[in-house]
């Protein structure tokens, strides 16, 4: 460590110790944004390569409207854009220039040369064809011959400069910039010299080449001395002699020691320079991750000094020890100070957890029970965060960056991570104990759902992948205290999930696939030859899977079902089935019917089991025959069709290739297993009863057959004649897909694949896609007001 430079008159007895600032900071936030501008860069290149014949359409038409504005308009917008971006440049210049910022100057020419230079490579690679379809992306024929410019290099290199030079951080060159470069933008559009998206590429592309010159060579530090820190505090009235840097780890608050009479104080400064990385972080978990709080995060230092404020005097106001805030302050324009007396108490060392006693347990608890009580939630009880005395008992080292008047599930949070980070010191039996003893067993069983590694704060999770089972070994201990047959509330608390992955992606492509098939319909034509008659054939249909669907589970249980009842339940399926994937939606809604109509909870789980056996078997059977029709045509050889006997070859080879590999063992042992146990003995209860299987079964055909016959109608609506087994292997292959299709209902996903399958057994394009849209419209559009109004009733009778 080093000691700064003489202090000011205010802090000349003041001793600051800490090492001699950079003048120059490679801050990560500079590198996220890079990401976000290359990531933008990638998607716009990307969807005007795809859309290519959309963009110019909406791009002709926009200019056509440009050219009915007066001439004289165009032309001062053309000159404010392009003397304007002169001038400003200058401008910017001389004042750099003005506050002894010659080498920044310098590195904003270096940067706008790149830029330029890069602009005319690629206006070259891009017009001499070098790049693919770039080229029909970017740029369009003009009336006289050739091509528009692709890129903008005046532009290029001026957005370059001015993101180095800084021109954002200074609101009149910023207001004059936005303005200048808007209009030059609006000119190049409306003059058709340059296309929409070439202008956005130009924008990300010197937006780019800024911010890689920004990370490459450091931006300037404005990192505030400890000096001017210690004024600060003076100035505050707090009477220190020295002031001694902790942390600084460049990517977080800076901390410091201070000493003096005041006594020992914990200073923290929050300074642009580091503050964008915690807000970044902040932002992007909150983006990840379901939050209960109303309170989105700090993204000025000004809100962040705030909170941590609020946060401090709630806490003490709970009578909770923790740190004591004695004064905020700004420290010059980019940083704040917050300066707080540290409370008495030692950390918990994990070494020493054999000396926690039940009495310090029960302390740590009472802590809990305080925030509790208060609602407030803390968001950071790790094991550095606590304190224990052995006089005052336990206290907080951090207030904490939670919320105040905190939600339910924050509070539940807050108990689930408390639980986990005792359960590393004292093991989880002791730490379920204790919190059982100290808050009672509800209390501690709602922490149940959240028991998840992604809700824990940093630190715990990186404790966590040390201690693999830990988690694993609380929840058990935890499912011992539930209520006997009560199902668990299941809280999913990831915004992104390979599933949401899974789901946007395949919707995306789903939809893209939809779309290009629709621009080949002449809905019009087809609407005006259609057969009406037929539709009410599709509706009909719909309406008796229904009540296949309500034969299936009536025919699964044991106990009398009212059948009107059962018949609203799967028609609330199909409202139930808009919000979730079919099967999800499905299973959660029979088994909560199930349970209110007297069935104990554990039958009914495995009545909804056995009822998705008999469908299952049904589709199978259905399909298995279907496939085998579809290929004896008027031979009746019964030959089965080679596409089908080698995808049964490729799932037999799979599932065997799954058994023979240990970990695919565990994983099919693991997933079928427990569904087997449960559905054995129901299965045997069920198989007792002649009328019950007859029921069930029965009702799994009529569901599959319904929906084959409504789809064969909606081909019969438009004049299409294709074979009942063809359309029957059509409609068995988009419900495989639909319940592969993680989206509501497999939307995209079904419709994609009913029309791809309709036109490979020889409908026409137009004929195929209006008639799946009628299929979907009636099966599953329909249905769902009415299943909207059948949830209403049944949840007011309490039936759900």
């Amino acid at each position: 460590m080093t000691r700064t430079p003489p202090a000011p008159p205010a802090t000349a007895g003041v001793v600051v110790v800490e090492p001699a600032p950079s003048d120059r900071i490679r801050r990560p936030a500079d590198l996220v944004t890079l990401l976000l501008a290359l990531l933008l860069l990638i998607l716009a290149v990307g969807l005007g390569t795809v859309a290519v014949g959309t963009a110019n359409g909406l791009e002709q038409d926009l200019v056509g409207a440009g050219g009915a504005l007066p001439r004289p308009l165009l032309q001062l917008t053309g000159w404010a854009g392009g003397l304007g971006l002169l001038l400003l440049l200058i401008v910017d210049g001389v004042v750099l220039v003005v506050r002894s910022r010659s080498w920044q100057l310098f590195e904003a020419v270096a940067a706008a040369g790149a830029g330029a230079l890069l602009a005319l490579l690629l206006q070259q690679l891009i017009l001499n064809g070098h790049l693919g379809t770039m080229l029909a992306a970017l740029t369009k024929g003009l009336p006289e011959g050739g091509r528009t410019t692709p890129l903008d290099g005046l532009l290029v290199a001026g957005i370059a400069f001015f993101t180095v030079s800084g021109v954002g951080k200074r609101p009149q060159l910023r207001i004059a910039a936005f303005v200048i470069i808007g209009s030059a933008m609006l000119f190049g559009f409306l003059s058709g010299e340059v296309t929409a998206l070439a202008l956005f590429v130009t924008a990300l592309l010197g937006w780019i080449v800024g911010l890689v010159t920004l990370f490459a060579i450091g931006a300037a530090s404005t990192r505030t001395p400890g000096t001017a820190v210690a004024a600060a505090l003076i100035g505050c009235g707090l009477d220190i002699t020295r002031l001694e840097l902790v942390e600084s780890t460049g990517v977080r608050e800076r901390r410091y020691s201070g000493s003096g009479p005041v006594g020992s104080l914990d200073v923290r400064v929050l300074e642009r320079d580091t503050f964008g990385t915690e807000a970044g972080r902040r932002v992007l978990r909150r983006v990840r991750l379901r939050g209960p709080s109303a309170r989105g995060p700090s993204l000025t230092i000004r809100g962040a000094v705030e909170h941590h404020a609020l946060m401090a005097l709630a806490v003490a106001q709970a009578g909770v020890r923790a740190p004591e805030l004695l004064a905020t302050a700004e420290v010059g324009p980019f940083a704040a100070v917050l300066a707080y007396r540290r409370p008495t108490g030692a950390t918990l060392d994990p070494a020493r957890v054999a000396t926690l006693s039940e009495k310090d347990l029960t302390a740590l608890w009472h802590l809990l029970a305080q925030l509790q009580q208060a609602r407030i939630a803390h968001r950071g009880l790790s094991i550095e965060h606590l304190l224990l005395d052995e006089q005052d008992g336990a206290g907080l080292n951090e207030a904490g960056t939670g919320d105040i008047a905190a939600a339910d599930l924050s509070l539940r949070l807050d108990v689930a991570q408390f639980l986990t980070t005792l359960a590393l010191l004292v093991g989880p039996e002791r730490a379920v104990a204790s919190g059982v003893s100290s808050l009672g067993s509800t209390t501690i069983v709602k922490a149940l759902p959240l028991m998840q590694a992604v809700a824990m704060d940093a630190p715990t999770r990186s404790a966590l992948r040390a201690r693999k089972g830990l988690l694993r070994s609380v929840r058990e201990q935890l499912l011992g205290l539930a209520p006997e047959g009560e199902p668990v509330e299941q809280v999913e608390l990831r915004r992104l999930t390979p599933r949401t992955l899974v789901t946007v992606l395949g919707g995306s492509i789903a939809t893209y696939v939809l779309l290009t098939q629709l621009a080949r319909v002449n809905l019009g034509d087809v609407l005006a030859r259609a057969q009406w008659g037929w539709a009410l054939g599709v509706l009909g249909f719909t309406v008796l899977s229904i009540a296949g669907a309500s034969l299936v589970i009536t025919g699964a249980v044991s106990t009398r079902l009212s059948f009107v009842r059962t018949y609203l339940t799967q028609l609330a399926v199909a409202f139930s089935g808009l919000v979730a994937p079919s099967a999800i939606g499905n299973i959660a809604l029979n088994l909560r019917y199930l349970q209110r109509a007297g069935v104990n909870p554990a039958v009914a789980g495995g009545s909804v089991g056995l009822a998705q056996l008999a469908q299952f078997s049904s589709y199978f059977v259905l399909l298995l025959l279907s496939s085998v029709l579809a290929g004896t045509g008027q031979r009746a050889s019964f030959t089965p069709p080679s596409a089908a006997v080698i995808g049964m070859i490729v799932v037999v080879a799979l599932l065997l290739a799954g058994l023979a590999v240990p970990a695919g063992r565990r994983l099919i042992i693991g997933r079928f297993l427990p569904v087997v146990r449960r559905v054995v003995p129901r299965v045997v209860a069920i198989f007792q009863d002649p009328r019950k299987v007859v029921t069930l079964f029965s009702g799994a055909l009529l569901l599959d057959m319904s929906f084959v016959a409504a789809l064969t109608c909606a081909t019969r609506a438009f004049g299409a004649t294709p074979s009942v087994a063809a359309v029957a292997v059509v409609y068995f292959a988009g419900a495989i897909i639909g319940s592969a299709v993680p989206t509501p209902g497999g939307l995209g996903g079904v419709e994609a694949a009913l029309s791809a399958g309709l036109i490979a057994v020889g409908l026409d394009v137009s004929v195929a896609v209006s008639s799946v849209l009628l299929f979907r419209l009636c099966t599953y559009w329909l249905p769902i007001p009415f299943g909207w109004a059948s949830l209403s009733y049944l949840q007011r009778v309490n039936a759900i």
